[in-house]
Formats: structure tokens, C-alpha cells, sequence
């Protein structure tokens, strides 16, 4: 016979797995809030701007490049290589949010918590495409 304990643990633990929400799996899971991506595009028009335009990272050009690609593809070009003059200065902060930014120019949804630099969860997360705009 079982006992209390046992159980209860594994009651508790299917009531976990019951109210967990799934992982997310693309850049349509809401993986960034709103006011990160605002804070982005403030960073992205003072770094990014002098050699880029929004345009770039938006519609058929986003999809011939990034669609597909894993998010951390995204995030480690931003964060160690821009901006082309001081390559790699940019902090986790400040690359998120430019990452965040690009996300939501392309109509990604913004969510509850922060996209963060944990590379390992980028790499399970798939760009999702956009339409072309």
C-alpha cells in the first residue's frame, strides 16, 4: 500500500505538470515584453541606424535570412559583432532589446517576461516568418 507521502508527492506533481505552461518553441510565443522591444528601438536608432535601416530585418528580407534560424543565431550576430565599430560592446541588456525590437517590426507578439541572453534556450527557439511588409 502507498503511503500519504507518496501520494501526495505525486499528486503535487501532476498538479505541477497540469499548470505549467508549455515552453516556448518561436518568436510567435511572445518571448519579449513591449516595453523591451520600445527600449530596443531606442538602442537600434542609436547603434544600429548609421549602417542599417529597420527594412532589413522586416518582410521578404527577414524570411530569406532569418526565418527558420534559431533565435540565438539572431541574438549572438547582434551581441558580437555590432555595432561594426565597436564590435561586442553592446551588454545582454542592450542586445535582448534590439533582438526584441526586430521581433516585434516583424508583427511578433510581445509576452509577460523579458526575453533574456540564456543561449541555450535561443537555440530551442525557432524565428518564426513574417508577412511580407
Amino acid at each position: 500500500m502507498r503511503s500519504f507521502w507518496h501520494c501526495f508527492v505525486l499528486a503535487t506533481l501532476a498538479l505541477l505538470a497540469a499548470c505549467s505552461e508549455p515552453a516556448p518553441t518561436s518568436s510567435g510565443d511572445g518571448i519579449f515584453t513591449a516595453a523591451q522591444a520600445e527600449r530596443g528601438e531606442g538602442l537600434f536608432n542609436t547603434h544600429c541606424v548609421r549602417c542599417h535601416s529597420i527594412q532589413e530585418f522586416r518582410g521578404p528580407a527577414w524570411n530569406s535570412i532569418w526565418a527558420g534560424a534559431p533565435l540565438s543565431a539572431l541574438y549572438v550576430r547582434i551581441a558580437n559583432t555590432m555595432p561594426l565599430d565597436q564590435p561586442g560592446s553592446l551588454g545582454s541588456t542592450e542586445a535582448t532589446a534590439i533582438t526584441a525590437h526586430i521581433l516585434a517590426a516583424n508583427g511578433m507578439p510581445g509576452g509577460e517576461e523579458l526575453l533574456s541572453g540564456d543561449l541555450q534556450w535561443m537555440t530551442g527557439i525557432s524565428l518564426s516568418p513574417t508577412a511580407s511588409n
